[in-house]
């Protein structure tokens, strides 16, 4: 990761930095690649509005400390656009999962995911 201020960051090195404070269980940088109202969908029956909702939400899930998660393999659309095909492991079984990314000023501003 580089040591670029969020509104300087790719949208690539946006979701490395995601990916980074999610496998680090490190809640405050995890929320903070997040848009203050970004949306998040696929993650619950509900779409996941707003840094609030995003930290409770992740929350009770970043205690655990068996869950991670892999990126496969990424492609850049444009220069917001990432969708990555994700391996996510919980407690040694792990879920594909392809999710996307909609990168704006160095935050995430939507994000979905699509479990196989």
């Amino acid at each position: 990761m580089t040591d670029r201020t969020a509104p300087d960051r790719s949208a690539l090195d946006t979701v490395q930095a995601q990916l980074d404070a999610f496998n680090a269980h490190d809640l405050d940088a995890f929320v903070a690649t997040y848009a203050p109202d970004a949306v998040i969908t696929g993650v619950a029956a509900e779409p996941v509005v707003g840094s609030a909702a995003i930290r409770a939400f992740y929350e009770p899930r970043l205690q655990n400390p068996e869950l991670s998660c892999v990126i496969e393999t990424t492609v850049l659309f444009g220069t917001r656009w990432v969708v990555a095909q994700e391996q996510v492991i919980n407690a040694g079984t792990a879920t594909e999962t392809i999710a996307t990314f909609d990168v704006v000023g160095g935050v995430i501003s939507r994000a979905s995911m699509l479990k196989a």
